[in-house]
């Protein structure tokens, strides 16, 4: 393809293309924005899944104890409804294992029995820190904020609400409604942070919105909430880089020993790590099991290590509840667990940063260099190189990255790159396409279209030499053509030869084969070169029945025009031959030589001793599918210089043909006559041969084998006969 890259005239459209490519696909990532796409993630969830299964994922924290609340644990309590009186029981428990602090994946939004909300408000003021969450709606707009209880102030929701240091140019989401706890458990609780989850596109939880814009203050994700308070750090003390990160800084005298950096896009999207799947993810003991266990003073000090300094997530998982999602690593996991996760790579700092939409450019532009570049040299396989390893390189990359913590947009680079690749080679065709057309509307006049693509994409084979293959030969011939030019007007002869030999090529082209040469009236073609194909057997013998059934209908309409009745034999044969560029340096003939080439030869002219139409050969038959095709056993014989015996085989039809009665009658009649004179019971091997010739009158095949079995009366064959016939003439 690119042998004609010599030239500066190619080398200017090489420029052009890919300067045009490149412009567009850069656009085309500008008006995106991002450089991530839903198929970007979906490749990078099954780059995520290999990297857990592989132990490259984020570290698990050993502070972090999942406590749900399950089916097990509403038989425990005896009801169908959650009671905050149990749950007082659950946080009475928690307040004597020194938790580091509580979290609740639960709204509470409305009273129910006093009793019970007495108990639960009460059981929290003892437990300590404990945060109940709020449930956000939110949106695009700034749009004015609603509680639906109108208790905003009383609540407390307004003191909850923390203005961070802010850098960058973000487009935070706005809170527009809330749903808030219970006034009496909000007081009594340590803090809050809301719980509203973000679905992908596609559907998929593998993003939190960190922080929700309400007014002119944040309101903080629980987890977030519940790390600051951890460590002692102040909201006001946090800087938020939009686009970046949230920067969690080290205070003199506070519990980190470095800043803590949460990688956000420009809303205030993190994505979530999770460490591993929810059965293999972090220690959880049901809620029933713990208050068995806290009534078990023979467990006491082993509960009490399971939980001391712990940060605990009580959600409820029962069945019918609705807190459930699909996560990059499984589906219908309890959403409880993206609240664990992000703790827990706040703990262990383990957040993935996403490749940024200026990186992304950058790589795109740095391939399509390279791409560009190796469309320069004049090997035609150099850009194909470079796409190969481009596409293969791009996994690799994400791989090597993932496991570093680092997300790659593989379908946006991909993508990219394939466009570039496509688009450049495409512009080269174009361009080097005038001459390549000049090449093939010369040499397609002469030789076969397939051998004309094979010599523009190797020029190299036109060189002297050949190879050995296995290929199916076809000589297709005119019966009597001398007698009929003898009787038909030159201008007359040539239109209807040309008209012939026209309709007999389409049908080799249409079918695989090759036209090797024409030889006056004959046509010789093969099949399973220049490019090998397995079935070429079939597709000569229905090369061979196509043959046959046109010609009948052109038959009839060269009769109208006056032209003399056409016939034609054709003879197959399949076998080893040498195949290439036969000739001399200045002259070359792509053909096909050997015995099997002969023997192909020597059938088509067979048929008129038979008065057949089509012969194969039976090492034809023998490659030819199974059942598809109607056959009969004609004869055995050697051609003038061979001591190999071959049968040879009648093609009556595809596997479809219907065999009337007669022809039935015929072909069993000549089948058993064959049999018996194999057999040497020549006498049997006549009757049925004249059976055979009584079924069909004129019959030339059964009439030659009765001549022949009278001749084996006045000399018999000799002991070593294996019922060949030897034809001393080609």
């Amino acid at each position: 393809m690119h042998s004609a890259l010599k030239n500066r005239k190619h080398l200017k459209v090489i420029l052009a293309v890919w300067s045009v490519l490149l412009l567009a696909v850069t656009a085309c990532l500008f008006f995106q924005g991002s450089g991530w796409t839903t198929y970007d993630f979906q490749v990078v969830d099954y780059f995520y899944r290999s990297a857990i299964q592989h132990g490259h994922g984020p570290r698990k924290s050993d502070r972090i104890v999942l406590v749900p609340i399950t089916d097990r644990s509403y038989r425990y309590f005896g009801k169908n409804y959650l009671d905050r009186g149990d749950l007082a029981r659950v946080n009475d428990a928690l307040a004597e294992l020194d938790v580091q602090a509580v979290a609740y994946d639960i709204i509470f939004p409305l009273p129910s029995s006093k009793i019970s909300d007495d108990a639960f408000a009460a059981s929290i003021g003892r437990l300590g820190r404990v945060y109940l969450p709020a449930g956000l709606q939110y949106g695009d707009s700034n749009e004015p904020f609603r509680i639906p209880s109108g208790e905003k102030e009383n609540n407390g929701f307004s003191d909850r609400l923390r203005k961070p240091r802010e850098g960058g140019k973000g487009s935070p989401f706005y809170g527009t409604k809330a749903v808030l706890q219970y006034r009496p458990f909000t007081k009594a609780a340590f803090n809050a942070g809301h719980i509203s989850d973000y679905g992908d596109p596609d559907g998929t939880h593998r993003h939190a919105i960190l922080l929700i814009k309400v007014g002119d203050g944040y309101f903080p994700a629980l987890s977030l909430a519940m790390f600051l308070d951890s460590i002692g750090v102040p909201f006001e003390q946090v800087t938020v880089d939009w686009g970046r990160g949230i920067v969690i800084p080290a205070l003199p005298g506070g519990a980190l020993e470095k800043e803590v950096v949460i990688p956000i896009d420009n809303r205030g999207r993190a994505f979530i790590p999770f460490p591993d799947v929810w059965e293999k993810g972090f220690p959880m003991i049901e809620a029933e099991r713990l208050l068995e266990l806290a009534g078990d003073e023979s467990v006491r000090g082993n509960l009490m290590e399971f939980f001391e300094g712990k940060f605990v997530l009580i959600g409820d998982i029962s069945t019918g509840i609705g807190d459930l999602g699909n996560t990059p690593l499984e589906g219908n996991v309890p959403l409880v667990m993206t609240h664990a996760s992000l703790v827990n790579a706040m703990l262990t700092n383990s957040f993935y940063t996403p490749w940024t939409f200026r990186k992304v450019v950058v790589a795109v532009w740095l391939i399509a260099v390279l791409i560009g570049f190796s469309a320069c040299f004049k090997s035609w396989w150099a850009p194909y190189a470079a796409g190969a390893a481009v596409l293969a390189g791009v996994p690799v990359l994400a791989w090597a990255q993932m496991i570093h913590f680092t997300l790659v947009p593989v379908f946006t680079i991909g993508a990219s790159s394939l466009f570039i690749f496509v688009g450049l080679v495409c512009g080269l065709e174009v361009s080097t396409g005038r001459d390549r057309t000049r090449i093939r509307n010369i040499f397609s006049k002469y030789v076969p279209k397939e051998v004309v693509d094979r010599l523009l994409e190797k020029p190299e084979l036109l060189s002297l030499g050949g190879e050995e293959r296995v290929v199916t030969v076809l000589f297709a011939d005119i019966v009597n053509f001398t007698v009929l030019a003898e009787k038909t007007e030159p201008g007359r002869l040539v239109a209807l030869l040309n008209e012939y030999l026209g309709e007999m090529t389409s049908i080799v082209f249409s079918h695989g084969g090759i036209i090797d040469k024409y030889i006056g009236d004959s046509i010789m073609a093969e099949y399973g070169v220049p490019l090998p194909i397995p079935d070429h057997a079939d597709r000569a013998v229905r090369t061979a029945l196509a043959m046959q059934k046109r010609l009948g209908e052109l038959r009839a309409a060269w009769m109208d025009r006056g032209y003399p009745e056409i016939d034609c034999c054709i003879g197959i044969n399949t076998g080893s031959v040498i195949v290439g560029n036969m000739g001399s340096r200045e002259i070359l003939d792509y053909t096909v030589i050997g015995d099997s080439v002969n023997l192909a030869s020597r059938l088509e002219g067979i048929n008129r001793h038979y008065g057949t139409r089509i012969l194969v050969s039976g090492f034809t038959l023998e490659s030819t599918t199974p059942g598809a095709f109607k056959t009969r056993l004609v004869d055995i014989i050697k051609v003038k210089g061979k001591s190999e015996a071959v049968s040879i085989h009648e093609v009556c039809g595809d596997g479809s043909t219907v065999i009337g009665p007669d022809d039935t009658a015929y072909y069993g009649a000549y089948r058993e006559g064959f049999e018996a004179y194999r057999s040497r019971r020549f006498d049997e091997a006549q009757e049925r041969f004249k059976e055979a010739l009584a079924s069909r009158p004129g019959d030339l095949a059964a009439g030659a084998m009765i001549a022949r079995i009278d001749g084996m009366k006045h000399e018999k064959p000799p002991e070593d006969w294996d019922g060949s016939f030897l034809f001393s003439v080609k």
